[in-house]
């Protein structure tokens, strides 16, 4: 009799075992966001609460990119996306949006006018997504809000490693074509911003002589393009006819090796930025 006791007490400690590591080893919720700026700033306040998912590569143009079918049962069976403003009515994340079939899905909005890759921007981007976390997952509000403090108080001491980084670059009043993506960033960055250009597809031959008769009027010593616009064709041609040197950069973490965050991605534009203007 005791021994029959003591196999059922066994059994059920067996079932309360399992039971406690189905619980344990459920995956997180998952959170399917539009860019990489947007995943990045989630990761750092979700921690490993929440499984992120990101689309959109660093390296492509949101505007453009073509959705995968890996995309679509992303979205469908995600709890959450979060897009910038700007995505809202793009065709691919409204087709995207479309075939997850997915009617219950919330869809939250990342509303900063601004360059992604200032330091303001990244704050703001942060108590945005802290405060949809919250809202959704009000369980867990508090370390969100805490993941977010601690978050921005690591941007704002970035943002003073960056200043001092860019009087020593002696960026200041460097005159500069740019794409129109990076002006924000680049006025930002003490450059003399002297016009800006579009889309390689957009210009037109006469738009191109006229920006390099502007860049040549103005002593341009940089024209600095934005990987995620295309083809890099058109600034090289610029910076040849104008005899600046033609630069490279990024709005999005991701597009570069070992640039997964803004930390790093920032990081990166400066250092292109201060080997273009040391060849210049």
């Amino acid at each position: 009799m005791l021994r029959k006791f003591n196999s059922g007490i066994l059994v059920i400690l067996a079932v309360a075992v399992l039971l406690l590591s189905v619980s344990c080893d459920s995956p997180p919720v998952g959170i399917v966001t539009g860019s990489s700026q947007i995943s990045s700033a989630a990761r750092d306040i979700a921690g490993d609460k929440l499984e992120i998912t990101n689309i959109i590569p660093g390296g492509m143009c949101p505007g453009h990119y073509d959705v995968k079918p890996a995309d679509v049962e992303a979205l469908a069976n995600g709890e959450l996306f979060i897009i910038h403003n700007w995505q809202q009515d793009k065709a691919n994340i409204t087709n995207l949006i479309e075939a997850a079939n997915h009617p219950d899905l919330p869809v939250r909005i990342i509303d900063i006018m601004d360059a992604p890759m200032l330091p303001s921007y990244q704050i703001e981007m942060v108590d945005s997504i802290s405060l949809i976390f919250s809202e959704m997952y009000p369980e867990d509000s508090d370390y969100y809000q805490e993941s977010a403090a601690n978050r921005k108080e690591v941007i704002s001491v970035k943002e003073a490693e960056i200043k001092e980084r860019i009087e020593n670059a002696n960026f200041g009043g460097v005159k500069v074509l740019c794409d129109k993506m990076q002006a924000g960033f680049i006025g930002w960055l003490g450059f003399d911003v002297i016009t800006t250009y579009g889309r390689p597809e957009d210009l037109s031959i006469g738009e191109m002589e006229q920006l390099v008769t502007e860049g040549k009027q103005a002593g341009v010593v940089l024209v600095i393009d934005n990987w995620q616009s295309g083809g890099t064709e058109n600034s090289e041609g610029i910076a040849r006819d104008t005899g600046a040197i033609q630069v490279v950069i990024s709005n999005f973490p991701g597009a570069f090796e070992n640039t997964e965050t803004w930390d790093k991605a920032v990081d990166k534009n400066i250092d292109l930025l201060m080997e273009a203007l040391a060849k210049a």
